[in-house]
């Protein structure tokens, strides 16, 4: 309906998903999906146009309908991911980014749920506008403990960082956290910004099955774990029962090569990371992550 599709990322995750004990799901419209949902193109035309206020607005009562109900399930614990993406703008002009960001942030205010960000050489832009809002969110959102969230006006975190350490310490500034995984682990100078990160800010990703941590990657070199894998064009049952992965492709399992880039960087020990990074700082912003019965 209006451009909002009920697929494995919406409708089942909202109502399916009870049987899969560990699967929790975020409701959102990517960035580079903005001008699909939001927008409409003429037919063979290069040009989106923004549809109407009132189709708009339809579809973030769509949106906001969806979340609420995951969310008394238990099963939808963000909005996201969203936010900006300037490196695939052939697939949505910025214009309408930032409407469907926008659009999004009035969602999470409604639903009181995190941020799950996207942002991707838009860095500045995103601050700005998150900006706008601080105050709105710190009157409007509670952390898990039932505390106002003073000290992290904005509850939310942004995924797959990979910019500079002065980009990250804004975003720190409104009280997000940073995520990081494979994508962030690249080059020398993404070792020096999440170095340089306080480990009570960060949460270790995955982002599967992209972002694996490869041999010319920096990061590479503190990886103590290596899981065995096969080249296949996609992964299948029968390769797992083998105790395979899929050869650049990620699963949740690389998340601990991850902890073990962060440890040895900081000169921790993997689970000093892991207790804080995947449990005190993952149950601060979402809660406890407990599924309710129906």
């Amino acid at each position: 309906e209006n451009g909002v599709k009920y697929d494995v990322d919406g409708k089942h995750i909202v109502d399916d998903s009870a049987t899969a004990v560990k699967m929790f799901g975020t409701v959102g419209v990517h960035p580079t999906r903005c001008a699909e949902v939001f927008a409409t193109k003429s037919e063979g035309g290069p040009v989106w146009t923004l549809k109407s206020e009132e189709d708009r607005n339809e579809i973030m009562q769509q949106l906001t309908t969806l979340a609420k109900r995951g969310k008394q399930s238990g099963n939808v614990i963000a909005i996201g991911e969203f936010g900006l993406d300037y490196a695939r703008l052939h697939f949505c002009p910025k214009e309408i980014q930032h409407v469907g960001f926008r659009a999004q942030l009035e969602v999470a205010l409604v639903t009181d749920l995190p941020l799950y960000l996207h942002n991707r050489e838009s860095g500045e832009d995103l601050m700005e506008i998150l900006s706008e809002y601080t105050d709105r969110f710190a009157r409007c959102q509670k952390y898990p403990d039932g505390d106002n969230a003073e000290n992290r006006r904005i509850r939310g975190i942004v995924h797959s960082f990979d910019e500079s350490l002065e980009i990250a310490k804004k975003f720190l500034s409104l009280g997000l956290y940073i995520g990081i995984n494979g994508c962030s682990l690249k080059t020398q100078q993404n070792l020096d910004v999440v170095k340089d990160i306080p480990l009570e800010s960060l949460i270790l990703e995955t982002d599967c099955p992209w972002c694996d941590i490869r041999p010319t990657h920096a990061g590479f070199s503190y990886i103590q774990t290596i899981f065995p894998c096969k080249k296949e064009k996609q992964y299948n049952k029968d390769l797992g029962k083998m105790g395979f992965c899929v050869k650049n492709r990620t699963e949740p399992c690389h998340v601990a090569q991850v902890a073990e880039v962060v440890a040895g960087l900081k000169g921790l020990k993997v689970k000093e990371v892991v207790d804080i990074c995947c449990g005190k700082n993952v149950c601060e912003l979402f809660g406890k992550l407990e599924k309710r019965s129906k």
